[in-house]
């Protein structure tokens, strides 16, 4: 069975979306280097929408809908599917990650994944009440993070509350991991890493956790929430989410005053 044999319409609006796409291709007797030709992307861009690992953005779908004349079926379809839970959004969030040329990370409760020790990700699982998951879980967790390492690594901003840093999560020696793992991270060229110290009072991140990627020149967002969260792939709210982001930056502080911050605050674990 090929990938896309393996395609269940009925399993999401994503699925459908990507069932047919090749169905209305196939139709109109056309080959997947054609139908690239109409919505001007590459033979394997096409192939890999009809597989659903990649996810085509409105505009290829309004382009199809008039070379196909489908009366805004394709658009549509997007739309809803932007908009709706998708229960393979993890997985396609992923691929975002590893594709990423811009990570944007915001988190006001704990370490954001990617900066993450793996003591402290065992002690937040731990204390999440996913003991048993542990084990599989860091294994994703630190392989996330592998993206960091590569030669071409993406920019990573992050911004995080500083009860973070004064939040114990574990005991004492593992928030001094911690901090001294986020001191060494700060000092990457590609990354940026700042604190919004309490005295900055209410800002929109309180709303909640969330990251913002640019992937291939578009903006996707995720929303954290306490039961899962939601991938945002509509241009409108990842859009509102990177204001956000930049507003929450507005407050916080310098990059050379947030690691004197941590500093001070890892020196109070010793």
């Amino acid at each position: 069975m090929s990938v896309r044999e393996s395609i269940d319409p009925k399993s999401s609006l994503w699925a459908w979306l990507a069932f047919d796409l090749w169905f209305h291709r196939t139709q109109r007797g056309l080959s997947l280097a054609q139908a690239a030709l109409i919505v001007n992307v590459t033979r394997a861009t096409v192939s890999n929408w009809e597989a659903g690992r990649f996810r085509p953005s409105d505009t290829c779908m309004k382009r199809l809908d008039e070379a196909w004349n489908t009366g805004g079926h394709f658009e549509r379809l997007h739309m809803f599917a932007c908009a709706g839970h998708d229960p393979d959004w993890f997985r396609q969030y992923v691929q975002y990650e590893m594709d990423a040329e811009i990570i944007k990370v915001f988190h006001g409760k704990h370490v954001p994944l990617f900066a993450q020790t793996e003591a402290y990700a065992q002690a937040v699982l731990h204390a999440a009440g996913r003991a048993s998951e542990v084990e599989a879980e860091i294994k994703v967790r630190m392989k996330r993070q592998e993206i960091l390492e590569r030669e071409d690594p993406p920019y990573l901003w992050i911004l995080i509350d500083q009860e973070v840093l004064e939040s114990v999560v574990g005991d004492r020696e593992v928030m001094r991991e911690q901090a001294a793992h986020l001191l060494a991270l700060a000092w990457k060229p590609r990354v940026c890493l700042r604190i919004v110290p309490r005295d900055a009072g209410w800002h929109p991140g309180h709303d909640g956790p969330f990251q913002v990627l640019k992937v291939r020149g578009r903006e996707i967002a995720y929303a954290g929430a306490q039961i899962g969260g939601r991938l945002i792939e509509a241009g409108d709210e990842a859009d509102i989410l990177a204001v956000r982001f930049d507003e929450i930056g507005a407050v916080a502080l310098a990059k050379a005053a947030s690691r004197e911050l941590i500093e001070r605050i890892m020196r109070t674990y010793t």
